[in-house]
Formats: C-alpha cells, structure tokens, sequence
C-alpha cells in the first residue's frame, strides 16, 4: 500500500514522526512525505522513504515576493507531484487546517488524522479515521496514527530511519580532530521560541563549571546569526569552549554524531542527538519533558517552571530555575551511561 505522510514541519517535529515511517516500512508499506521544503534535507535519503515531496514555505504564507498567482502555481505544482503517486493512504500527521487540506488535495482515497483536541482547526472534519492520543509522549502519538495500517501493532523501541550522511560524519570527526577533541560536549544556545532558551548567564556558567570541575571543553552549537553571536559571546566571557562552524543539517548531524553529550533546550539539535543515538540533557520549560522528552539510558531532562505553551514571553516561563551545576552533573551521568551503550 501506498501511504503519505504530511508532516510540514518543524524540524523537531519531522525527527518525532520519523517513527511512525519506519513501522509503516516494517509493515510493507510504500511511504511518502510532504513537508515544507527547507525540512526536506532531515529525511532525504531515509531508508523509510520512497518519495518526498517539498512544499515551498512561502506558498503558504506568502510575502511580497509571492503573490497569489506564484503561491497558487506552486501549489498546483505540489498537488500534480502528490497525485502522480497514487497514493492509497494519507496520515495527516500535523492536525491542523493546513496539513488536513494538502491531506486531502492529495487524492487519497482514505485519510487518517488525530482526534480533538491533538488536531485543531477542525482537521478532524477532514479524515475517515481519528487516532485517540493514549500516550504522553509525541513519539508515541504520531506511532498511534499507524495503527489503522499495522493490524493494530506496533511494538518495540523507536526507530529513526535517517539518512546515512556518511560524508557529514566524516567531516565532523575531521573538524573536532582538527581541534584537538575527542567525544567533546556540545552545548546549542538557542531554539525557535525565546521561551526555551537557556537564559546567557546559566550558559556561561555551565561553560566555567564543566571546564572547572572536569576539564571539559564544551562546543557551542547555533542555527542562525544571532544564536552565531550569543554563542561568541558565551566562549568570550567562559573560556573553555569552541564555537562551532556553520552547518547545514547533515552537517550538523555529523558533528552530534561525534558528541559525548549534547544539552539543549526543547529544540531540533536536541532531538537530532536522540535521534542519532548521542547522549543528552534536555531544558524544558513551555513544553512538558514528559511529551517531547528524549528518555531511556543516556539521556535526562530538566522542568523549568513556567506558563504551558507560551513561546514568547519569557517572564512567564522560568528557565534560569534551572542550576548550571547541575546539569554539568546529569549531562557527565547521561555522558557516562551512553559511552557503555
């Protein structure tokens, strides 16, 4: 059977649906996936995947550059690519009113989505079967959509079909051997709400203890221009800690390949670490640990004390609660557990 997901961002969310690809694989299913276009790069070449599709990200959201005429055109274009598929099966994986329409243009003849409240907007309305959420954790949720499609079972540990990206390996073992590091800790500075941000001065404190306390060298790991600079910043004031280069996502996967540990917020460089089997700490605040959570042997999280959900406001979610002495501690205990995996 053919079976599409869509799942248009972000890139922590694509790592959290990556199962759900690959028990639909296991179970013999042909799977494709639409997700919006700058994502394409975390599943391309997944063993899981027989097609993908890109959606440009400005067809949705427009701007001056993309007129209604441009938007709709592109849009044309990705429902001619979905439908040339002939899909059987489409699991609207996202639950909102975006992704249950691009469902729903798609052609298949069947259409799975989440119930209320997981799916919002009333993308319910648009689906023939609505997966109840039982579970805490949003692997676990997205794993529930296949169930329609694996005679009600799926079992077993998460799986994360990436890409191989053996040349992103390599290239990040080169890099840290250039600078004189072996399984080095890695630190990401920023996240895409200001709300999980790890407050500065908790960052530089965590630099001077792990060097301090254990002759860690620590590598700041950042996504844009202004997480480059926080990061400067951070080696300025802490010493004992390198600034990463800037990568792509393959790259960037191949330097978290080579970490001892990596401590982030609730954002992409985290759950790639998960995803790719490198220990790691989580700082959490807006969004539960126990649903976005990395868990098992090799892994801790933090809760931060704050307003559920918030993304901006920053005064309403307390991250800094969380100590820099303390997590030098869980991330060397979650460093120590993955190195006898």
């Amino acid at each position: 059977m053919r079976v599409l997901i869509v799942r248009l961002g972000a890139f922590g969310d694509i790592l959290h649906t990556l199962p759900l690809a690959a028990d639909l694989a296991a179970a013999g299913h042909q799977v494709g996936w639409l997700c919006e276009d700058r994502w394409l790069p975390v599943i391309d070449g997944s063993p899981a995947l027989r097609w993908l599709h890109g959606l440009p990200r400005r067809a949705l959201k427009g701007g001056p550059d993309w007129p209604w005429q441009r938007r709709s055109t592109a849009l044309r274009q990705v429902v001619r690519g979905l439908r040339r598929q002939h899909y059987d099966v489409v699991i609207d994986a996202q639950g909102l009113a975006k992704s249950a329409v691009l469902a729903t243009m798609s052609g298949a003849a069947r259409r799975i989505s989440h119930r209320r409240p997981r799916a919002r907007e009333g993308a319910w309305l648009l689906s023939h079967a609505r997966t109840p959420v039982g579970a805490d954790h949003v692997i676990d949720q997205q794993r529930a959509l296949g169930l329609p499609l694996t005679k009600g079972r799926i079992s077993g540990p998460w799986q994360f079909p990436l890409p191989a990206w053996e040349a992103e390996h390599a290239a990040g073992e080169r890099w840290l051997h250039a600078q004189g590091l072996v399984r080095p800790w890695m630190l990401n500075v920023g996240a895409g709400w200001p709300t999980k941000v790890w407050p500065r001065e908790r960052q530089i404190a965590f630099v001077r203890a792990a060097f301090d306390r254990l002759q860690r060298s620590v590598v700041l790991v950042w996504g844009n221009g202004e997480e480059e600079a926080l990061a400067r910043d951070i080696a300025q004031q802490a010493g004992g800690a390198i600034v990463a280069p800037r990568t792509t996502i393959p790259e960037l996967a191949g330097l978290i390949a080579h970490a001892g540990v990596m401590i982030s917020g609730d954002t992409g460089p985290l759950h790639l670490a998960l995803a790719l089997g490198t220990p790691a700490v989580g700082l959490f605040g807006p969004v539960p640990a126990t649903r976005n959570g990395p868990r098992g042997c090799g892994y801790r999280t933090f809760q931060a004390p704050g307003a559920a959900w918030e993304r901006r406001d920053v005064s309403k979610v307390d991250l800094g609660a969380i100590a820099a002495g303390s997590v030098v501690e869980a991330a060397a205990a979650a460093a120590a557990e993955g190195s006898g995996r």
